[in-house]
């Protein structure tokens, strides 16, 4: 998964490249990926200038002139396209036609990719806006009695971490990501705070200079402890993994555990 540096990236493209641009057509192909009618989307879409597109979380988001809001939420197998209309491709499951020819498709083999319009705004910080402050975290791991890695993944509580940057960030904190959030401390909760901010705003620097669209796959090169191609970690000590129902996790014996 390599989801919130793709997705911020994507967010500052099409920014950029379709901003005050008409949406002329709005395609999709599956009912069940939408929480509205189709009339409704036209409606509320087609025929208004976009005005900005911005991340939250693992959604990207498209604000049209008359204030109405498309919520595009990926799902692991899905990608974004840019094509122009004379371009011959198999069709996605959403194709936004622009002005100028220029049409965003998001392609999805599993179709369970899901768009929303409107959606009612969150009070959940995404991790890296003002709300993720150093306060928050503290306050949140003193009144927690999980795992670090389950927390900080844990998309009810802070958005936009997965798995493989929960890995990432904890390495680099030095915080073991089997400790209990309540044994954290303070000064640790501070170090991890800034840590968080440092790896993903690097790692979305880092990935600017990648072609994500031509190969997204390419991001991986870019984890250093959340990678099945490394052994060791960049000081040199054993990387090991371990499965616990759906989560993966990477981690070395270097990391301080809090119980």
């Amino acid at each position: 998964m390599f989801k919130l540096p793709y997705l911020e990236i994507c967010a500052e493209i099409f920014d950029r490249k379709y901003k005050n641009r008409l949406l002329q057509k709005l395609d999709i192909k599956q009912h069940k990926c939408i929480h509205v009618s189709i009339a409704a989307l036209n409606e509320n879409l087609v025929g208004h200038e976009l005005k900005k597109v911005w991340r939250e979380g693992f959604s990207l988001f498209f604000q049209f002139k008359n204030y109405s809001v498309l919520e595009i939420n990926l799902s692991i197998a899905a990608e974004f396209e840019m094509r122009l209309q004379n371009q011959e491709v198999t069709a996605g499951l959403l194709a936004l036609s622009f002005s100028g020819g220029q049409i965003l498709s998001v392609k999805d083999r599993q179709q369970m990719s899901r768009f929303n319009l409107n959606p009612v705004p969150l009070t959940i910080p995404d991790v890296l806006s003002k709300e993720m402050s150093v306060d928050f975290l503290i306050t949140l791991f003193s009144e927690t009695e999980v795992e670090i890695k389950s927390l900080l993944i844990d998309q009810e509580v802070i958005r936009g971490i997965d798995q493989s940057y929960a890995d990432e960030i904890l390495w680099f904190a030095n915080i073991s990501p089997f400790s209990i959030v309540s044994s954290i401390p303070n000064a640790e909760v501070k170090i991890l705070h800034k840590t968080i901010k440092y790896v993903l705003q690097d790692v979305i620097k880092q990935a600017r200079k990648l072609d994500l669209f031509n190969n997204r796959q390419k991001g991986i090169d870019l984890l250093m402890i959340h990678n099945a191609k490394k052994k060791y970690s960049p000081t040199g000590k054993v990387i090991k993994m371990k499965r616990d129902h759906h989560i993966t996790t990477y981690y070395t014996d270097e990391q301080t555990l809090y119980v």
